[in-house]
């Protein structure tokens, strides 16, 4: 029969490999990718102003395919403790005809760190309405879509949940981003989760040149796919080659122009209009 002093060499021996393998286990199921992210903290450049922005989408700037409108601090929005920014969007023409497409979205951002709070989007095509709800905290992300099929009126709602953060919208990270000093050669990695589906956002300052006129920063923008399963990167395959943004170097810091090598052509959103809310 064991001695006292010998089963609890047993149980303290058991208590070490435990541990060990439960540290093993956590470092594990942190990813490699996540030592890349960016700090939270904000950048010093002044936020931006109550303003709405207008873009009009294009092939390659010839065929006009929609608009597209973000709105910072609305007019008549107040919610206390959280900054506010809408996007809506809509196909036209032929686009229109062979894609009909309407979006619309609410965010909610940290004023602190900019980064998301609450996310509401709602889309539709002519096979089906999705409604996405994200809600973001320090450490993961909780998304509920709801998708109603037009033609049946079936719906589906699927809730799932990412395990880590702090994640972004993206009008949260394009906040992130024009806070930041933006030298030539500065980089960013943001943690992007807009829908349902997490990316690695990798963002680089490329020159600063003149662009439709302006004095403009050329940013570049790359995405790698997470593998909710996995936690692995993968390619983002439908993006041939990086985005390219050209923000106004100036104190407005706005997208001028971006442009974006995708599965369907050369996709381009150009500002037509920059109107600041008194």
């Amino acid at each position: 029969m064991q001695s006292w002093s010998q089963l609890t060499r047993h149980i303290r021996a058991g208590l070490i490999l435990l541990t060990l393998a439960l540290t093993a286990d956590t470092a594990l199921s942190t990813p490699a990718w996540k030592a890349e992210i960016s700090s939270t903290k904000r950048g010093h450049h002044p936020s931006i102003a109550s303003s709405t922005l207008d873009f009009t989408l294009s092939w390659k700037g010839i065929v006009k395919a929609g608009n597209l409108r973000m709105e910072f601090a609305p007019k008549g929005v107040n919610k206390p403790g959280v900054f506010v920014a809408k996007c809506s969007a809509s196909s036209l023409g032929i686009a229109a005809t062979l894609f009909p497409f309407t979006h619309s979205s609410w965010s909610e951002i940290d004023p602190a760190t900019l980064v998301s709070r609450y996310f509401h989007a709602t889309e539709n095509d002519s096979k089906e309405n999705v409604i996405t709800i994200n809600r973001y905290s320090a450490n993961s992300v909780n998304v509920r879509e709801v998708t109603t099929d037009l033609v049946t009126g079936k719906i589906n709602t699927d809730l799932s949940s990412f395990s880590h953060g702090p994640a972004r919208d993206v009008l949260s990270a394009i906040l992130y981003i024009r806070s930041q000093k933006l030298e030539l050669g500065e980089e960013h990695a943001l943690l992007l989760l807009p829908f349902r589906t997490p990316y690695l956002l990798k963002v680089k300052v490329e020159a600063k040149e003149k662009h439709l006129d302006r004095d403009t920063l050329r940013i570049s923008f790359s995405l790698r796919k997470i593998d909710r399963t996995t936690q692995t990167l993968g390619p983002y395959k439908k993006l041939k080659k990086p985005v390219t943004l050209w923000l106004s170097d100036d104190a407005d810091r706005i997208p001028i122009e971006l442009r974006a090598s995708a599965y369907i052509g050369d996709v381009r959103a150009v500002l037509n209009n920059f109107s600041k809310i008194p």
